[in-house]
């Protein structure tokens, strides 16, 4: 069993001090999801150096093969995924239920096959490896743990996360009411109705905040951004979204560059005045700029800083496993070793020229 959780909860308070200052809070390495790695301890391995991980093995570019015939569902991956941590780790079914529930969803999200809930295969045999990277796995076993952390973060009742919980959540991690009402927005990014989400579509929310570098965040971002629902954004909206983003910022003393400077720099980036989910597609590797700047302001800051840092290039670089998803950084920033290690370091350090 695992041990109860026990996190400060005064994160919650929507007071003007809890946001506090945006540039100091990123400059310092914020805690952007809060997590509490102590429990983790005992049950993950915490390095991801010696593992190929369920989310290389699940690159869209593996569907590219003829091979893959079969097909298997979400509802089969993820009663695998749960029956195999109900016997091998002791889980209560409540607990592997919703464990399950998220590795599955990072699988297909990882996959670009969301919306499908489906995962091509050569056999109905990948079905119990798909099952035990997502039991075994460094990434994913962090992700059931900080995802199901997050959750106990957000108030909800069986699994229903109600409108004002998760804004207060989102506001507090940059992101403009406006945007959190598109959210619960009947949408493509729905798949209940109400004001509430669901487990699932909270998992969703989770992945899109942070991965906007990943194709199936960019297709959310498309949807929620999409007001009209014709498959182009209006520039009349997104002006509305970005002048959201700059009163967040002004409330912190940070200064934003006109509309109209904005909107050229990201037409440059997407090639196009005409901005389509295509466009957005084609242009992956620097699209999440563009998202960042009408969705969520910490990010449309730190990407500025960023720009003149090259700090995630930095990051990657002293982490020596290659260019990694923002979704890889943040859980090798949580749980693994490198830098537990670096910053007991840093801390010693500290401690002994102060």
């Amino acid at each position: 069993m695992r041990l109860p959780i026990n996190r400060d909860q005064s994160w919650t308070s929507s007071s003007d001090e809890s946001v506090g200052n945006v540039t100091a809070r990123i400059l310092t390495g914020i805690d952007e999801l809060h997590v509490d790695t102590s429990k983790m301890e005992n049950e993950i391995d915490t390095s991801s150096c010696s593992i190929h991980t369920a989310l290389e093995y699940v690159h869209p570019k593996v569907f590219q093969k003829k091979s893959l015939s079969e097909k298997i569902t979400r509802e089969e991956l993820r009663s695998a995924i749960a029956a195999c941590k109900i016997s091998e780790d002791n889980y209560t079914k409540t607990e592997a239920d919703l464990y399950a529930l998220v590795t599955t969803e990072r699988i297909l999200w990882n996959a670009g096959r969301t919306w499908s809930g489906t995962m091509p295969v050569e056999n109905r045999d990948d079905l119990n490896k798909y099952a035990r990277n997502a039991c075994d796995d460094f990434y994913m076993r962090c992700t059931g743990q900080l995802c199901i952390d997050e959750f106990q973060h957000i108030s909800h009742t069986r699994g229903r996360y109600d409108f004002q919980s998760v804004a207060i959540y989102c506001f507090e991690k940059g992101m403009p009411s406006s945007i959190i009402s598109r959210v619960f927005a009947k949408n493509l990014v729905r798949r209940s109705t109400g004001e509430y989400l669901d487990d699932m579509e909270m998992t969703w929310l989770l992945f899109a905040m942070v991965g906007t570098d990943e194709v199936q965040s960019v297709e959310y971002w498309f949807r929620v951004l999409d007001v009209h629902c014709t498959g182009v954004l209006s520039v009349a909206v997104l002006e509305e979204f970005y002048a959201d983003i700059t009163k967040y910022l002004a409330h912190e003393n940070v200064a934003s560059l006109p509309f109209s400077n904005v909107i050229a720099q990201f037409s440059d980036i997407l090639g196009t005045q005409h901005w389509t989910l295509r466009s957005f597609k084609e242009n992956r590797e620097l699209v999440y700029r563009v998202i960042n700047g009408f969705t969520n302001a910490f990010r449309f800051l730190e990407q500025e800083i960023n720009e003149k840092t090259n700090g995630e290039r930095v990051d990657d670089e002293e982490f020596g496993q290659g260019q990694r998803t923002r979704w890889q950084r943040l859980i090798d920033h949580e749980y693994d070793d490198f830098y537990h290690q670096t910053h007991s370091s840093s801390t010693e350090t500290s401690n002994i020229t102060a």
